[in-house]
Formats: structure tokens, sequence, C-alpha cells
């Protein structure tokens, strides 16, 4: 062999060395996993609860205090034998809220309150004169807010007295009807809630 042959293949030798050091993967040191985690603190910060004051329950439209105790007046389901248990088609006739009341004092003295119709208890008042205040509540669809009732003598079947309130709002009939069986006849479309408050001179109350 040629010695330029020999120094080609030495050369050539070395060059494979070279090239397979450089690309053998590096050799890797084992991952050190730890035999317990480390504790993890979590802070909580305390709550102070607030104090919440009880208070009283007042009826809407009810003054908290009167000379005796405020009757309230609920719905019956003992109204098949009653002489009307529909409201008349026309209800226009019993117009808006009567003439100002007259009297300087309104001490109610029973009261009618729910979110939707039905057909009242029976109840007697033994006052010679004394008015209903029908309010109406809608929040939600105020625009489609109705509200009918009749008040009927239970022995004859006449309507005594009616009112119809569209949107949210407030009717008062004044009532000269004492010593009587009476009920109510009521009528709701989109009504939250209503109260019908009953009221009567202060003069009148023995």
């Amino acid at each position: 062999m040629h010695r330029g042959d020999l120094i080609a293949v030495l050369v050539g030798l070395a060059l494979v060395v070279v090239l397979t050091a450089a690309l053998s993967p590096p050799a890797r040191s084992p991952v050190q996993v730890p035999a317990t985690l480390p504790p993890t603190t979590v802070r909580v910060t305390p709550v102070t609860p607030v104090p919440i004051t009880p208070g009283e329950t007042v009826t809407p439209g009810v003054p908290e205090t009167t000379p005796f105790p405020v009757k309230r007046i609920v719905y019956t389901t003992n109204y098949a034998l009653l002489p009307v248990r529909y409201l008349p088609n026309d209800m226009a006739i019993y117009g808006f809220s009567d003439a100002q009341w007259k009297y300087t004092t309104a001490v109610p003295f029973a009261f009618v309150e729910e979110n939707h119709g039905g057909i009242t208890e029976t109840f007697t008042v033994p006052y010679a004169i004394w008015r209903m205040v029908a309010t109406v509540n809608a929040e939600r669809t105020p625009e489609k807010a109705t509200f009918r009732m009749v008040l009927i003598d239970e022995e004859s079947g006449r309507i005594v007295e009616g009112a119809e309130i569209h949107f949210p709002g407030t009717v008062t009939k004044t009532v000269v009807v004492a010593g009587r069986p009476l009920y109510m006849v009521i009528e709701t479309e989109d009504v939250d809630s209503f109260i019908i408050t009953l009221e009567t001179p202060s003069e009148l109350i023995k």
C-alpha cells in the first residue's frame, strides 16, 4: 500500500470516530423523586357573621297598631252553595274610586291579602259606614295587570259593590251595609300581589 493511501485510510477512520462521538446522545442522570412531598399550607381567612336583628312583620297597608286586632279574611273552599261565584261581564258599571272620604280618620279592622284570585269566606261588618281600599302590586308585567272584585250579599246574592283596576294602583269603595253576611269574588291577571283593607271611621268604633 502506498503511503498516500495509508494516510487517506487513517484520515477516514478519524472522521468516523469524530462523527460517532458527536451524534451519540449524552448519558442522562436518573430523575430524583422525593419520597414525600413537602406539606402545603392553606390560609383560611375567618369570616365574621353579620348579626341579623329580628324585626316585626307588618302587613302592607295595615298600620302596626290598631285599637283592636285586625282580622285577616281568607279564601274558602266551600263556595259551591254561594249564590254568585263569577264576576259580571261588565265591570265598568262600578266606575272608579268613590268620592273623597269625608271622615278625618280611617281605622282598619280587616283585610284580604293574596297573590291570586278566589272567593273569600263569609264575614259580617258591624259598622254602618266603612270602605274597602284595594291596592294592586305588579312589578313583573305591570302593563298586563288586571284586578277585579265584587262584594256580594250572601243571603240575597246582590252585588253590593265592585272594583276594577288596570295596571298597579289603588281604588277605594265606600260601603253602607252593616250586619249582613258578605263575601268577595276576586279575579286577577298578571298581578304579583294585592291587599284589600277594610276601614271604618274611628267615631264608629265602640
